[in-house]
């Protein structure tokens, strides 16, 4: 009797440590996203301009791949962030543009599927995904949350004391699209956070889950920056002094920069915002302020990066950096050599930085042109890390390319807004139809600062079929002379969008699928 017994126990024994040792394969996954990251602002690019130093991000670029043809599901943030936490295209449950629903409560997310397979998962920073019942972040299969719900928040303004502060001047009245105030950690404790700045917060949220006793269980991190998105104007001392601001003077309580912060006493939001906030007018120190961020958020992510090595899980770790859209023209981005802006279907609005790091696993110092979504990031991070990708997915895996392959997997990439306004990406070729889209420009003078563009930016109306290869700038329209080709689009686009959520706002083409 006791023999059957010892085989038993040895048996549970060595189960026990299969268990603990393929744990200890898994590896860790980071998925960082920036906020409206213009397309050129990372310094090692060829395109990226001089004022740009971003020595983390060169280091993580040459860790792993960055790719050159990566594109988000569409040129806002609510719609683009449910696409890539998905891995599927959000149209098909009918999120295409602000105030469209969010995803269902029993839609697959990274962190689910992680979750799943034994990992820790943690949401930090910024979560918008619109209304749902599912649109809290531990909803989505995230064990801790700290971060916001909303689409913007402030960058130092994030205690009690600052709604109290608008609220005294405003009388007692709601503060409108303002988001001041505390932090929100898991499902609703408000956290104070003195004079703290949100990158460092959100980075070191990050470092304390890395260097955390987890036992055997890896873990998932999505750390969602608010950097680069408005309010740019509102910075950090130590940051802004490194772009040169330090000769003007710092009131946090007043100027934050000699700025003209919004005085809800003076003028209401919108007013205010559509002057600031909407290149009313011009801020001399506009792309100054811009860079304060990139830079405050390149430095989390070089310490997340160093505490990765101190602990010695670098190895173990797969980084994703993404931007969740293009730039804004609203906070002095640059998407060069892309035409257009985030809200838009240029690639300005929809082409995105994209690097994919495993340190010491996958292979280092690779660009690729190959035609790719932030879609793909739940496939690939899912194979990566051991698990069963889900057929119904619209992302495929990077992996053959994070591994040294060239073949596009996707044929071809389509976006729409649900309100008329459309593009397909195939191949070389891409077509674009729609309203097109105008808004006040800025450029700048001869010291480096931003003036008044006189000229609009403007991007065409209509249906306009470009080549990107030999025209990346969007800049002639070839559909007379290639209405084959605007044919041949035409026909696959609405191919896929009779497989989306129907709306009326797009000409009678009917809901023919809501999944696959």
């Amino acid at each position: 009797m006791l023999k059957p017994i010892r085989i038993l126990i040895c048996t549970i024994v060595v189960l026990s440590f299969s268990v603990r040792a393929m744990a200890a394969q898994q590896p860790n996954v980071i998925v960082m996203i920036a906020d409206d990251l213009g397309y050129a602002d990372m310094s090692f690019l060829p395109q990226s301009p001089r004022d740009v130093k971003t020595p983390s991000i060169d280091r993580l670029a040459a860790m792993g791949t960055s790719f050159s043809n990566a594109y988000a599901t569409s040129p806002i943030c609510n719609p683009s962030r449910a696409g890539l936490i998905t891995g599927r295209q959000q149209q098909r449950w009918g999120t295409y543009w602000y105030g469209s629903p969010g995803f269902p409560s029993d839609e697959l997310t990274i962190p689910k599927a992680l979750r799943s397979m034994g990992y820790i998962t943690k949401k930090i920073g910024k979560t918008h995904t619109g209304r749902s019942p599912a649109r809290h972040p531990l909803d989505h299969g995230f064990d801790e949350f700290l971060g916001f719900e909303a689409s913007t928040w402030d960058y130092t303004r994030l205690n009690h004391k600052d709604v109290a502060a608008y609220k005294k001047r405003t009388g007692g009245k709601a503060i409108g699209m303002l988001h001041v105030g505390p932090l929100q950690r898991n499902r609703g404790e408000d956290v104070d956070f003195g004079t703290s700045y949100t990158s460092d917060i959100f980075g070191d949220e990050a470092i304390e889950l890395i260097q955390r006793d987890r036992g055997d269980k890896p873990f998932y991190i999505q750390l969602a920056f608010n950097a680069v998105h408005l309010p740019t104007y509102v910075t950090d001392e130590k940051y802004a002094k490194l772009v040169g601001l330090e000769h003007e003077p710092w009131d946090r309580e007043a100027a934050h920069w000699e700025f003209p912060y919004w005085d809800p006493n003076k003028e209401g939001w919108g007013t205010w915002h559509k002057t600031w906030g909407n290149l009313g007018k011009v801020d001399l120190n506009g792309r100054k302020r811009y860079l304060s961020h990139l830079i405050g958020m390149d430095a989390n992510i070089g310490r997340i990066i160093s505490a990765l090595g101190q602990s010695g899980q670098l190895e173990d770790t797969i980084i994703v950096f993404v931007s969740d859209n293009g730039g804004t023209i609203n906070t002095y981005s640059n998407n060069a050599p892309l035409r257009g802006y985030k809200y838009m279907f240029g690639e300005g609005g929809i082409r995105v930085p994209m690097i994919i790091a495993w340190p010491g696993k996958l292979p280092g110092k690779q660009t690729h042109d190959a035609l790719v979504s932030a879609m793909d990031i739940f496939p690939t991070v899912v194979e990566l890390a051991g698990g069963q990708v889900p057929a119904d997915r619209d992302g495929k895996s990077l992996v053959p390319l994070l591994n040294g392959g060239k073949a596009s997997l996707h044929d071809a990439l389509c976006f729409t807004s649900g309100r008329g306004s459309w593009a397909i990406r195939k191949g070389d070729w891409k077509l674009v139809g729609g309203d097109g889209w105008e808004h006040a420009a800025f450029k700048y003078d001869e010291n480096g600062l931003c003036i008044r563009d006189e000229n609009p930016f403007v991007y065409p109306a209509g249906v306009n079929l470009f080549n990107l290869k030999d025209d990346i700038g969007e800049t002639r329209n070839l559909s007379h002379t290639h209405p084959e080709i605007v044919k041949e689009l035409t026909a696959s686009y609405k191919t896929w969008r009779g497989q989306m959520a129907y709306t009326k706002k797009e000409g009678g083409i009917r809901k023919a699928a809501a999944k696959k």
